[in-house]
């Protein structure tokens, strides 16, 4: 069994290292490069200590470097669920900055208050100052933000089910070479959870193995992504890769021993190891500590499904899955929430209809939501069975959907939506 530490009081990440560490690191660049080079290999702990000194050592006068540190900061908080540390900073960050800012600044801000409402759950309204932030930045000839836009707005765009928003974000983030640049191994991630969501886990094979074999992309994405865990375990498991899964959990929980003040590190080590040893007790407490809503309920939807093979625990899984349901549908996970809706009906319970796309302004021909993504999905070449996996709905209820499009629009196949599809879109 995997060994994942208890909690333990945070400390000091300096530690071994020496005094004169913080003799030649005391100027806020240099608590900035140590910051970003020890997140970067996988030490939140360091990361936090360095970005904190960067911010609190830079006054007024020290610019937009003073600026982009208490950015980094919040950002790094956001990594740690500290999400109400991270709020205080970035209001202080706003407030001290006397209405003053580059465009580059005023779009770094936007992106981190993005990636701080998405991880609260705000989904949508995270989605808007992401796209705001990028926009600024892109017409300031400023690459640097496009990654981590397009890593958000990937992700947002898959729990909200719209696969063709996500599909999107992830060919911008191929344009950026996924692996090729620093702090970008969550780009590698949902690129392979787009894939998985479009063709099957099969079609992501190459992708994940290149993940969890690489030390530096591994560790990097575990402290960046509090669900990758647990999703790289399931994932591996699916292939059948169980040397990986277990890479995946071990790391996890090595993670968790090297830094056992983060409750996100160790609920998601948890999560991963409950998974890798169909634990449920490993599963109900990775559920009961982890900061991050999401991967709260998702920890709980892997403890109902190890319930539901047990006939006595019939009415625990119920009830289970309908906490889920709500904890889903609270951070506007609309692909996670079908997916429940439909274990739900699979026990007898019905909880009413989930969108499986969002569809900005009027959709044509009349399409309902589920239609205009079944049609969506149709119009790619993908058969019946891949749409019902991607939309959480049978194959026979796809069937159903796409003989109303067929007749909405006036065609009669799948060549004609393929092509009539081209110029509605």
């Amino acid at each position: 069994m995997l060994d994942v530490p208890n909690l333990r009081m945070p400390q000091n990440p300096f530690a071994g290292f020496g005094d004169d560490l913080m003799q030649r690191s005391c100027d806020t660049a240099g608590f900035l490069r140590r910051s970003a080079s020890s997140w970067f290999n996988g030490r939140l702990d360091t990361g936090l200590y360095c970005a904190k000194a960067a911010a609190e050592g830079s006054g007024p006068e020290s610019g937009e470097l003073g600026q982009l540190a208490r950015f980094w900061y919040v950002g790094l908080l956001i990594k740690a669920r500290d999400l109400d540390a991270g709020r205080r900073v970035l209001e202080s960050a706003e407030a001290g900055r006397g209405g003053t800012a580059s465009d580059r600044m005023t779009a770094v801000e936007h992106n981190v208050r993005g990636s701080l409402l998405f991880a609260m759950g705000s989904v949508d309204d995270a989605m808007g100052e992401i796209s705001t932030g990028l926009r600024i930045a892109e017409s300031c000839g400023d690459r640097s933000l496009r990654p981590p836009s397009y890593v958000v707005l990937a992700l947002g765009a898959l729990r909200r089910a719209d696969m063709r928003a996500c599909r999107h974000f992830v060919d911008k983030l191929s344009d950026e070479a996924l692996l090729g640049y620093f702090g970008q191994a969550p780009g590698a991630w949902v690129a392979a959870q787009a894939v998985e969501a479009r063709s099957g886990v099969e079609s992501a094979a190459s992708l994940i193995a290149g993940i969890v074999t690489n030390p530096v992309v591994l560790r990097q994405l575990l402290v960046s992504e509090p669900a990758a865990a647990s999703w790289l375990v399931r994932a591996c498991t699916k292939l059948g890769a169980h040397d990986l899964a277990r890479a995946a959990a071990e790391e996890s929980a090595a993670l968790a021993a090297e830094q056992p003040e983060f409750s996100v590190i160790r609920g998601s080590a948890l999560h991963a190891a409950g998974l890798l040893e169909q634990d449920p007790a490993k599963l109900h407490e990775a559920a009961d500590i982890h900061p991050d809503r999401w991967c709260a309920a998702s920890a709980r939807e892997d403890l109902a499904s190890l319930l539901a093979v047990r006939c006595s625990e019939r009415d625990r899984t119920i009830r289970i899955l309908e906490s889920v349901l709500d904890a889903y549908t609270a951070v506007s996970a609309t692909r996670d929430s079908a997916r429940v809706v439909n274990k739900l009906r699979e026990y007898g319970v019905r909880r009413g209809t989930t969108r499986t796309v969002e569809c900005e302004g009027t959709v044509r021909h009349g399409l309902t939501n589920t239609e205009f993504a079944v049609a969506e999905l149709v119009s790619q070449g993908h058969t019946n069975n891949e749409v019902g996996r991607q939309l959480f709905i049978s194959r026979h209820t796809v069937a159903f959907h796409l003989k109303k499009v067929f007749q909405k629009m006036n065609i009669t196949s799948r060549v004609e939506l393929a092509a009539a599809w081209k110029v509605f879109s």
